[in-house]
This record gives C-alpha cells, structure tokens and sequence, in this order.
C-alpha cells in the first residue's frame, strides 16, 4: 500500500514540476512597457483585418512613442525599415540617420510615388531567444536602432511604438513567433489563451495531369522570361519559346511529381544560375539506401574511396563498368538527371561534384531496374566483378565507414566549421588563419574581426590565410568592411552596372504583391533592353588597413556569391594570393540582390529567380577570362590522396607556400571587357546522402 501511495505521490509531484517547469518558460513579459498582459490587443490570430486573413500576427495598440520593451532574454539577429504591402509580403529599405523621422522623409517621395503612404515604414527587429524561439517585432520608432549579435535583457526598450500596418490607422506594433523557421503560437508565451490554429500542410498530389503539370511548367517559364535578368545569356528570346513548347510537348497524360522535377531540372540544364534554384518538396535521388562501396571519379578514373570493413580489400580500386554500363556511358544519362546550380562557364562544379559520395546513386540510377533491385555489379579494371548489395541508410550503417576517409572525403570539398560563422586559427608564430562559414555575420561579429586583425597587425603577425572553402556567400557589406580592413588604397575597377528587366512584377509571386514597383531608381539606357544603375568607379570609404601582412585566399567550387566577389577583389587588386579551385559564381556577373519567390499551383513546387543582374567589375584579361568565377593562382587538382588522407591539401599546400616565400609578383593587366556569356558545362547536385553522412561524423553541413 505504501509503495503504491509513494508512486502516486511521485507522479503528482512530477506533474506539479512539469507545470511549473512549463510556466517559467511561456511568460514572457507584455512588450508594451508598463501595460498589463492582453492590454491593447487590436487583432489575434485567426481575425481579419479588412477581409485579410491574420494567421499568426498578434496587433498591440498603445500610445505613439510608448516605450516597447523585450518580452524575453535573447540576441538581435534582423534589424530594417519594413513596409508591409500585405500581412504576408513586405519590402526593406535603407537608411541611416540621427533621426528617425529624417529617414521617413528619405523615403517620403518615392514611396508616395508607388502609392504607399510612408508613415507606416517602421522598424523590425527579429529576437531569437534563450528557449530557440524567435520573435518578430514590426512597428518600431528609434533614434538609436541596435545592432545585430547585441544581446537583451527581458525588459530592455527596443524602441518605440509608431505605425505597424496600411490597414491598421492606429498606432501599434506587430508581434509573431517562430520557431525552426515555422510559424509559432504568439499568445501562449505570455500566459494568453491562445486562438492560434498550426498549420496543416497541405499534401502535393502524388501525380499531375498533363493540363496541371502544363500550367504549372508555363507559370515557371513566363515567370523566369519576365523575372531573370540574364536569360539572353544563354540563349534569344525565341530559342527560349521554342525550348519550353519542346519541354511541354514531352508531358504525358500523367506525370508523377518525381518526373515533373526531372523535366524541371531538364530546364537548369538551359538555363542556370548558383542564385537560381527549385524546391521540389519530395526526395528525389535518395530512396533511403546506401552502397557499403562508395566511389567517386577523380582523375578521369572511377575509384574507391571508402567501404564497409566487409569490401575493405578494394579501396582504391578504378571501376570501368557498373551493372554491364560504361562508367562514361553512365555518365551521360545521369546528367540530365542533375540540378544545375553553377554560373556561366565555370568548370570547377562538374568535376567536385563527380568527387561526391552521391555520385554513386547518380551512376546507379543509369540502370533504373538494377537500382530497383537493390544491388549493383560493378566491374573493375582488370575485369574482375564484385556484386554490392545497398543497404537501408541508417547511423547504424554509417557507422561501418572508416570516419577519418570520410571526413577527408567531406574537407577536400566543403570545409569543416566547428564554431559559428568565422574562426579563428593560430598557424605558427607567424601565420595565423580567418575562417569564414558565411558572410551573414552580425554587426557584432564584424567588430570581431576587425579587432582581430588589428591585433594581428599589433603582434606583427606577417600572414594571414582567409579560409573560404564552402562559403556560400551573404551580405556584401561584410565583403567590403573586410575589404577595407585589409587595404589602404581604393579598389580597382572598371565600370559596373546592375540591371532588371522589369521595374514592376506581374507575375504572381509569393513574397511581392504583383504591380508592386520594385526598381524606381533604375533607369532605361536607349538601344538597351531593361532598366540600368550605373555604379561607376566611385571608390568605398577606404580607411587605413588594419592588417598590411601578407594574405593567401583559400576557395573551391563551393565558394559562392559574396565569396566569390572577395576572393576576385583580392585577386584584382594583388592584396592576396588565392589558392585552391575555381568558384561556383562567376566573378564578372551574378545574378543576385532582390529575389522572387514564385510558387506552382499544382505541384507546390517554388522556385527562387534572381531578380538583379549585377556587373561590378567589366576588367577582363587571361587570368579573369569573362564567364568563369575566380581561377586561382594556383589550383590544386583533385586527387585520391587529397579525398582519401589529406582533405586539407589546400590549406597544408598555403602553408608550404608561406613557408617558401612564394607571394604575388604583379597586378593584373587589362585585355577587355566583354558583355556576354556563352552556355557552360554540367553540374552535378550534392545531395540528402552528403549531409547524412556529414551530420553522422559531427560536421556541420553548409548553408
């Protein structure tokens, strides 16, 4: 008796717990400073607002200028001017002054010109807090905005009410909450009965007719020709139409969702771009099996590069045949199969992505009815055959792969980052190495660096290696604060431009109301189609270096966009020696900035078109040949040893490098500029078996 009274008591204390537990962690404070909980709530989730939909919004009216404060402890990730056209689509602008109404006033005539009234631009600022949820905050006046990495405090005055909403003539802020990137109750944080319905995702069809996979391929193709600013790129208006009506005319009666994307990725084959991709929503290429032999083509051979302990014996084995197929033969269906996510004519991609562990679903599949059947013969050079079953992926099976090949494997074409968005490293006493994940680093993170540097320079550390390997790119305003912590003279240019085609978008879009003007201050330059903005050769801001040593530029064919742009700056101006593989984005052109997001009604495909052509240097000559991204000084070719026991061969061959003295000897000289591209080589996509394998072993995959 007594032992099942002291189980009953243990489990009431448990609940007790649990709901305390609970409690401490969903109230947070009420954001308007001095009011009490649920005071001044205009509308909740599931309202409307002029017959518009509020799905996730909590609207909180007060006094103008009340003080708005942080319901929680947490660090300002997103701080900008918003305009909200709808309550699902808005757009930023900039703007810096001691005044928050002189920034309005800097905006005044041109939002007056598009019909929007600028008394409702305001400030958002988005919170991830200590338990990972993050809160957005619209409707915001200051004079003295924070900075992004700056921690609050539960309490700390964010700024002050103004005006949140074109529909909502109060003043009032706007409140929602996420978590993972999903849309999250906003009222039960704070103690709040909620009215806050979760989403249900909706399940695509499993097949499409030919009249939806129809509409939906049309809705792509005329989205693209009015959106993407380079499509003459690659080929004329009218090879355009003539390419999408063959593509239609391939649709059969029925087509299921994992065909469609084919056909899709049959399009990136004509028209691609590192800046342009598709969301699918389904797996395509993985069916949740794994061959216990992995293998991938470096050195114009097919090899093994790690197995299960099972096939040990044939590491390093070429293979010349899989199922009966030429690996070459293979090679050539497969590619239609691929996403082509590269720039211009760079041919860097092609051959990292034929070194991917995915590279063996990729061959697999040249033989639809063997992969079926869950095995694959694979015959080697001096004829003999193995027959591999694939087996079911799991961390189970993973972990029969030698983890030091695999990571290796992983290094010699991403690059592993185990703390944040930059790191630092001590080579020896005279080198020292800036890794960089991404340049999406806060405002405080860019501090960080710059202290860095100019402690480098203070403890006359005489190199420096700035590690961009895998890099995928971010904001160009880190570009250029570190391109100005790093020289002493203006950047060398020639020319430059961007370009749209369209000042307003008609094509429905996810994220911009269609007619919305988009691109005011671009302007029409006679004979040419599109609008321009000249950039010049207006210099930066150049400060005196921080850091005047030495500096060596690691990147590969996963340096992307902004990465891209600072290695070819770099480069350009003989302030660094870069070494590695050519990058993904060409330098000359990309195609990024402002982006649609164009969803298909039937197969619930997305798919992110670029919206901006930017050309922000037309210097061409031999070593910055137009169309291709940033060649190095010295490439470093793919070998077996680099992906089998030396994945840092480009970091190990900067140290050697250092340790020879071997630095740049002159500027580069001018050839001319060019003004069009010609179609470039294919490209293989790395895929869900990369980041499994990458997650497994505890390597952050890349953004």
């Amino acid at each position: 008796m007594m032992k099942r009274f002291l189980t009953l008591l243990l489990l009431i204390l448990g609940c007790i717990l649990r709901l305390i537990a609970q409690t401490e962690e969903n109230i947070y404070q009420w954001p308007i400073e001095g009011a009490k909980v649920g005071e001044g709530i205009l509308y909740s989730p599931q309202d409307y607002i002029n017959q518009e939909y509020n799905f996730d919004n909590l609207f909180i009216g007060a006094e103008l200028g009340a003080n708005v404060v942080s319901p929680c402890d947490g660090v300002v990730t997103y701080i900008s001017l918003n305009y909200f056209h709808s309550l699902n689509t808005s757009s930023s602008r900039g703007g810096r002054s001691d005044s928050f109404n002189e920034i309005l006033e800097q905006h005044r005539s041109s939002m007056e010109k598009n019909g929007q009234d600028v008394k409702y631009l305001s400030y958002l600022i988005h919170i991830k807090s200590n338990d990972g949820k993050t809160l957005h905050i619209g409707g915001l006046s200051t004079d003295t905005p924070l900075t992004t990495g700056q921690k609050v405090k539960q309490g700390e005055v964010l700024g002050q009410v103004h005006y949140c909403y074109k529909k909502i003539p109060k003043p009032c802020i706007r409140l929602a909450i996420s978590k993972g990137g999903k849309s999250d109750d906003p009222m039960t944080p704070f103690g709040l009965k909620t009215t806050f319905i979760p989403p249900v995702k909706q399940k695509p069809k499993a097949v499409l007719t030919r009249a939806e996979a129809i509409a939906d391929y049309r809705q792509m193709a005329s989205s693209i020709k009015e959106i993407y600013p380079s499509l003459e790129d690659f080929m004329t208006e009218e090879e355009y139409d003539t390419f999408v009506e063959k593509e239609i005319a391939k649709i059969p009666e029925n087509i299921t969702l994992k065909e469609f994307a084919y056909l899709i990725m049959n399009f990136n084959q004509k028209v691609h771009d590192s800046h342009m991709w598709f969301d699918y929503g389904i797996p395509l290429d993985n069916d949740g099996t794994i061959s216990p032999v992995m293998f991938a083509r470096v050195d114009d051979k097919v090899r093994i590069i790690v197995t299960t302990n099972e096939y040990k014996a044939h590491t390093g084995r070429e293979i010349t045949h899989i199922n009966g197929k030429h690996v070459d033969t293979l090679y050539t269906e497969i590619v239609p199969h691929t996403s082509m996510i590269y720039d211009a004519q760079v041919e860097s991609v092609l051959e990292q992505e034929l070194a991917s562990p995915f590279t063996n679903h990729l061959y697999y599949k040249g033989d639809k009815d063997a992969f079926k059947a869950n095995k694959a013969t694979l015959t080697f050079s001096d004829g003999e055959e193995l027959t591999v079953p694939l087996m079911k992926l799991s961390p189970n099976t993973i972990s029969q792969f030698d983890r030091k090949t695999m990571e290796h494997w992983f290094v010699s074409q991403y690059l592993v980052y185990r703390k944040g968005n930059w790191e630092t490293l001590k080579s020896n006493d005279s080198t020292a190495c800036m890794r960089l994940k991404n340049f999406e680093l806060m405002e405080t993170e860019v501090d960080s660096m710059l202290v860095f540097l100019d402690i480098l320079e203070k403890k006359g550390y005489k190199n420096l290696i700035i590690d961009l390997r895998g890099n995928p790119g971010g904001n160009p305003d880190v570009v250029y604060k570190l391109v100005d912590a790093l020289m002493d003279e203006p950047i060398k240019k020639e020319g430059g431009y961007m370009k749209v085609n369209t000042q307003t978008i008609k094509s429905p879009t996810l994220n911009y109301p269609s007619g919305t003007m988009m691109f005011e201050d671009y302007k029409k330059i006679p004979g040419r189609k599109g609008f321009y903005k000249i950039s010049g050769n207006v210099p930066s801001d150049i400060i005196k270096a921080l850091y005047t040593g030495r500096i060596y530029v690691l990147i590969n064919a996963n340096s992307a966009s902004a990465s891209t742009e600072f290695a070819g700056i770099m480069k350009r101006n003989a302030r660094g020696y870069v070494i590695g593989r050519e990058t993904k984005t060409a330098y000359h052109t990309m195609n990024a900035l402002k982006f649609a997001e164009i969803g298909l009604s039937n197969s619930h495909f997305k798919c992110h078109i670029p919206m901006v052509r930017i050309v922000s240097d037309e210097f061409v000559s031999e070593n910055f040949p137009y169309g291709r991204g940033v060649i190095t000084h010295l490439t470093i070719p793919f070998t077996y040893e680099e992906m089998t026991s030396n994945g840092e061969m480009i970091y190990n061959k900067a140290l050697e490098l250092i340790r020879d003295g071997v630095y740049l000897e002159k500027a580069e000289e001018h050839i001319g500029a060019r003004e069009d591209s010609d179609k470039t080589s294919p490209y293989i996509a790395i895929g869900i078996l990369l980041v499994l394998i990458a997650l497994y072993f505890g390597l952050r995959k890349r953004e």
